[in-house]
This record gives structure tokens, sequence and C-alpha cells, in this order.
């Protein structure tokens, strides 16, 4: 099966990096396809790059996470959207709900990442 082909959304360099690391240990489930450093960012790549799952932060500049979730849905319906914060409560997991994220993960648990997106791709884990 092709892997889970990924875009990757975050405002910090670092952070991205650290993503793209981990998902490069899950090479055979998981793609990274591009970066972007904003929402402005990955709605001009969205169409180019063609990712099954968009991975973003909650908290950017200008739009964060759950404002970019319905911008990121009307370009591209079939996207599944995974949403990473510092803290996951009830609160956030509604927010995330309402704006059409598949998923939310702790930035404290990022080594799930990679299972979380195969499983907002509809995939097996």
């Amino acid at each position: 099966m092709a892997p889970v082909r990924t875009l990757i959304v975050d405002d910090h360099a670092d952070v991205r990096f650290l993503i793209r690391a981990i998902m490069e240990d899950a090479a055979e489930e998981v793609e990274v396809v591009a970066e972007a450093d904003g929402v402005e960012s990955a709605l001009a790549q969205l169409d180019e790059v063609a990712p099954d799952v968009v991975v973003m932060d909650a908290r950017m500049p200008r739009v964060d996470g759950f404002e970019a979730a319905p911008l990121l849905l009307a370009r591209r319906p079939g996207v599944a959207l995974v949403l990473c914060t510092g803290l996951v409560d009830d609160d956030v997991r509604r927010r995330a709900a309402d704006a059409g994220i598949a998923t939310v993960v702790s930035k404290d648990e990022f080594d799930h990442l990679p299972a979380a997106i195969v499983a907002a791709a509809g995939r097996a884990v």
C-alpha cells in the first residue's frame, strides 16, 4: 500500500523538522510531501502536492489550526486533518471536531503521530 501523503503546517521550522524526522522513521506508512510555515502557504501548495493528511499546529499567527480547518477542507474536501497542540482537553477535542479535524495529538506524544496520520487517512494501523 502506498504511504499516506502528508503536508506539515507549523510556523516553527524546528517543529516541522522534528515531525519530518519522526515521519522518516515511519517511511513505509507516511510520506512527507511538503511543509508550510502557515495556512496561506499550505493553501498555496494543497492542490499541487495533493496530501491525504494535513498535520498542523493549533496555535499559529494570523490563522490558527481551528480556523484553518474549514479553509483547507473547502479547498480539498477529501483531506484528513490532524491537529497538534500542547494541551489536549475536552474543549480542544470539541473545537477540533466542530472544525472538521479528524484527530488531535498532544505535542508531548509526537511518537503517536504516525499512527494518528494513518488512522486519519482511514487506513488500518
